[in-house]
């Protein structure tokens, strides 16, 4: 259960990085960016990991993150 409030979280964090500033598609209030870099997971894949960072209203961060595979498929690790 926490780690699909986990992924559902990260989700929403990361559509509203994809919106402008103000109140996202997500219904979050504030502002989001995105950063994801590529990661080699063995000789022929790569990953990449996302980092996304929203910044609330009051001034407060909340920083979360995801994975994306070779496929283009999101997933959050289960460690």
């Amino acid at each position: 259960m926490k780690l699909q409030l986990a992924s559902l979280a990260a989700l929403m964090l990361a559509a509203a990085a994809l919106s402008p500033a103000g109140v996202s598609a997500a219904g979050l209030p504030g502002t989001s960016t995105t950063q994801c870099v590529p990661v080699r997971i063995d000789n022929r894949t790569v990953h990449q990991h996302c980092t996304v960072t929203h910044t609330w209203p009051d001034g407060s961060i909340t920083t979360s993150e995801y994975w994306i595979d070779q496929n283009g498929t999101w997933y959050i690790p289960a460690n």
